[in-house]
């Protein structure tokens, strides 16, 4: 089977794993060979960073997942590149999207938008399909690395989120609003239908729920999640 003409423009293809999530990663094969990309080269599992403490983020699952996407950022330097998540399902419409030449940052879905009319000024939470060319790559990069060692300012919009805390850094998610924010210049693209979704699953970033830190209950959990996902 041939993969959907758009991964055809991405050089590079990591999906953001932890290597003990071996559902996750069962599971995303599946997604993988659903688009004809279960054995191309460019796939490869990315070991995702598990901190020992939380950092300047809220949780150590986002001091995680933020430092994950940054070093394959790092490691796509001139390079176009596809960051998946390995919660992420394809839609249908994964095989006739596509992206125009001047593309610079793409979401294949989100989870929210604050504005869902106006995607490109939103606030966005989802990050588990997100595309760079070359040098946007590079600009993410440099701009995350400027977040961590505080050579970059907080932006000021995000002050009127209730939540918003200068102690904290963000989650990769609103990290990549900051960074399109701080450069209106690039041209962001987003998928209308979405072309991803993210997979009901037991979480890593945030806390968990009683039913998934109880061993006994954690199977109920994860076969109510699977059937939740077959219906939708």
């Amino acid at each position: 089977m041939n993969s959907p003409a758009l991964f055809d423009r991405f050089e590079r293809i990591f999906i953001v794993s932890l290597p003990e999530r071996k559902d996750r990663r069962r599971e995303m094969t599946e997604q993988l060979k659903k688009v004809g990309l279960a054995n191309d080269p460019r796939v490869q599992f990315f070991d995702a960073v598990r901190p020992t403490d939380r950092g300047r983020f809220g949780s150590v699952g986002a001091n995680g997942c933020f430092s994950s996407h940054l070093q394959i950022l790092q490691k796509s330097a001139g390079s176009s590149v596809l960051i998946l998540e390995d919660d992420c399902d394809f839609t249908d419409a994964v095989r006739t999207a596509s992206l125009p030449d001047d593309f610079d940052i793409f979401y294949g879905g989100y989870l929210e938008a604050s504005d869902p009319s106006n995607l490109n000024d939103s606030n966005i939470i989802g990050s588990h399909f997100m595309g760079f060319n070359a040098a946007s790559a590079q600009k993410a990069a440099d701009y995350l690395n400027g977040l961590l060692a505080d050579k970059i300012e907080h932006d000021p919009r995000a002050v009127k989120d209730p939540t918003y805390d200068p102690q904290i850094l963000p989650p990769i998610d609103g990290a990549y609003v900051w960074f399109r924010r701080a450069h209106p210049e690039l041209n962001t693209i987003f998928a209308e239908p979405q072309v991803a979704v993210q997979r009901p699953s037991r979480t890593d970033i945030g806390d968990q729920k009683f039913y998934d830190r109880i061993p006994v209950l954690r199977g109920a959990a994860d076969w109510a999640r699977r059937l939740k996902r077959e219906l939708r």
